[in-house]
C-alpha cells in the first residue's frame, strides 16, 4: 500500500475535517497547510503539529507532496485543481467541483490528461444512514424508486456572509443555498434516484433581508429517466437550522431520513433503522459538516487502480450539472 505525503491549501472552517481525516489514515502524512492569511494558517498548523506556509508554490517546492487537498472558495477550485493536476499531484477537493459545469469539466479533462487522480468531497454519502439506504435500494428489496423529497430549512444572515464575503456573489460562490447549504441533499436525491436526470423545473429566489446577491430559496421538481420524481425545497430564511429531511417512496418500502437517522419501512411490516452514531463522531467546527470526511478520505487513499477517485469525480460532475440545470430552469442564465 502506497504512503502519501499530503498538504492542504485553505485553512478555513472545513480544514479541521481534512486534517483529522489525513491524520487518522495509516498511509497518509500531513506535511503542511497553506493559507494567504498567516494567522489562520498558523492556527491550523499548531493544532495539527505540522508546518505552515502562506505561499502554496513554496509549500509544494519545499514539501514535495504526493497529494493536495483543496479547501478554498468555490471559484478557486478549478484553477488550483487544474494547475496541481498538471503538475502531477493527486487532488482531493471540497464540494462543489467549482462554480459551473463547464469549469468542472475542465477539471476532469486536466485529470485525464495528466493521469493524476481527482476526487471530490461529498462526505454525506459515507454517513451510515445513507450507506444503509443505498444498500437497501441496491438489494432490490425496496423495489423501484418512485418519489424523492428533500428539505433543507436553515438560517443564514449578513454576519454569515460577512465571515466569508466570497459566499455572497455568484461569481465567487456559484450560487447560494443550492450550492452551499443544500448541495449534499441535492446530491443524495440524484444519487438515490438511480437514473440520469431527464428534466428540471425550478425557481430560485432571494426573499430574505441579507445583502447577498445569491439565492436564499430554491424549489423545484426533477424528473429522472427511470420515471422517478424528485421534489426539493431549500431555504436559509428559517429562524433556525432545522434537521434536514429526505424521504423516498419505493414500490415495496418507504424510507424516511432526518437528523442523521433513517427508517426503512417495508410493505411487509419489516422495519430497518440506521443512524450516524454508528460512524466516526468527529464533526469539526460545525456539526452540519457531519463526521464522514475521515471515511471518504480513507476511501480516496485506498484506491490502487484509481476507480474510487474517478467515481467521486464523475458523480460530482453530474451533481454540478444538476445545479446548472436548476439555474437554467429558473431563468437565472
Amino acid at each position: 500500500m502506497k504512503n502519501y505525503r499530503v498538504c492542504i491549501i485553505g485553512c478555513g472552517v472545513i480544514c479541521p475535517n481534512h486534517i483529522r481525516g489525513i491524520q487518522d489514515n495509516e498511509n497518509t502524512e500531513l506535511c503542511a497547510v497553506c493559507d494567504i492569511v498567516e494567522e489562520r494558517a498558523k492556527k491550523r498548523a499548531d493544532a495539527a503539529g505540522c508546518r505552515y506556509y502562506t505561499d502554496y508554490i513554496e509549500m509544494l517546492e519545499q514539501e514535495k507532496p504526493d497529494a493536495v487537498h483543496l479547501c478554498l472558495p468555490h471559484a478557486l477550485h478549478a484553477p488550483f485543481a487544474i494547475e496541481l493536476l498538471e503538475r502531477g499531484y493527486d487532488v482531493l477537493c471540497e464540494k462543489p467541483m467549482d462554480v459551473s459545469h463547464e469549469t468542472a469539466q475542465a477539471m476532469k479533462a486536466a485529470s485525464e490528461r495528466s493521469g493524476a487522480r481527482l476526487g471530490i468531497i461529498f462526505q454525506n454519502r459515507y454517513n451510515p444512514e445513507n450507506l444503509a439506504i443505498l444498500q437497501a435500494l441496491q438489494s432490490g428489496e425496496t423495489g423501484a424508486v418512485k418519489f424523492l423529497r428533500g428539505e433543507v430549512c436553515w438560517h443564514r444572515n449578513d454576519a454569515y456572509y460577512a465571515s466569508g464575503e466570497w459566499r455572497s456573489a455568484y461569481k465567487t460562490a456559484g450560487g447560494g443555498v443550492i450550492i452551499n447549504q443544500a448541495i449534499h441533499t441535492l446530491d443524495l436525491i440524484r444519487y438515490f434516484a438511480g437514473a440520469p436526470v431527464e428534466s428540471v423545473r425550478a425557481t430560485v429566489s432571494h426573499h430574505g433581508d441579507t445583502a447577498a446577491e445569491v439565492e436564499d430559496t430554491a424549489e423545484g421538481v426533477i424528473r429522472f429517466e427511470n420515471g422517478a420524481r424528485g421534489l426539493f425545497y431549500f431555504t436559509i430564511n428559517n429562524d433556525c437550522d432545522e434537521a434536514i429531511r429526505l424521504n423516498i417512496r419505493c414500490e415495496n418500502a418507504r424510507i424516511d431520513s432526518c437528523a442523521g437517522s433513517c427508517t426503512i419501512t417495508y410493505n411487509d411490516g419489516r422495519v430497518v433503522t440506521a443512524n450516524n452514531a454508528d460512524g466516526p463522531q468527529f464533526c469539526g467546527e460545525k456539526k452540519c459538516y457531519g463526521s464522514s470526511h475521515t471515511t471518504q478520505i480513507y476511501d480516496f487513499y485506498h484506491d490502487p487502480d484509481g476507480s474510487r477517485a474517478r467515481w467521486m469525480m464523475e458523480e460530482a460532475l453530474l451533481t454540478q450539472k444538476l445545479v446548472d440545470d436548476i439555474f437554467k430552469a429558473s431563468g437565472r442564465f
